[in-house]
């Protein structure tokens, strides 16, 4: 189980790597050491998803904040040599932290064209800042069978998220985390 704290050090690493900022970090962030050649990271685009949701299913407030079900009925992805349906029957299991982040724990099954089922965990936060932008990552894990799809089970990832109102869905941006060579 990832802690909130190393799951929030995490995202905004990821932010951070997404954004570019590695190219035009400060002397502040990273100390210069001239002996050490540090790879800089590139960000690829590798999947989208367009996941389907039922309504909200209220838990009630907890002992960690108000808690919410959000079902997951289908949908669809695709990707460089990549494609399928996301199968019904996962689910998001979301968290209202007292500060306000909601914190994201969807677990759910895709399906490729070619018949592969690959388990998806994608854990993240979600919340609006004071100026009213939101920040929604995450940090997705595959568990995919040995055969043309393990390169899933061996890159880091990192989602975007963004909600589709009618019928209520979410498309879910996935990218490939390397070092730049």
């Amino acid at each position: 189980m990832v802690r909130t704290s190393s799951l929030r050090l995490i995202l905004a690493v990821c932010v951070f790597l997404i954004s570019g900022g590695a190219q035009g970090a400060s002397p502040v962030v990273f100390e210069q050491n001239p002996d050490l050649t540090i790879p800089s990271v590139n960000a690829e685009p590798v999947l989208q998803l367009h996941v389907t949701l039922s309504d909200n299913i209220p838990v009630g407030l907890t002992d960690r904040g108000e808690r919410a079900i959000v079902p997951i009925t289908g949908g669809s992805f695709f990707g460089d040599g990549i494609r399928g349906e996301v199968m019904p029957g996962g689910a998001d299991w979301q968290l209202i932290r007292a500060d306000g982040v909601q914190e994201i724990v969807a677990r759910y099954t895709i399906r490729t064209d070619d018949g592969q089922i690959i388990f998806v965990d994608n854990q993240g936060i979600s919340h609006t800042d004071d100026e009213g932008v939101r920040y929604r990552m995450t940090a997705p894990k595959f568990h995919a069978p040995q055969g043309p799809y393990d390169w899933l089970n061996k890159n880091i990832f990192v989602g975007t998220i963004t909600s589709v109102t009618e019928p209520r869905a979410v498309i879910i941006r996935i990218y490939r985390v390397d070092a730049a060579q």
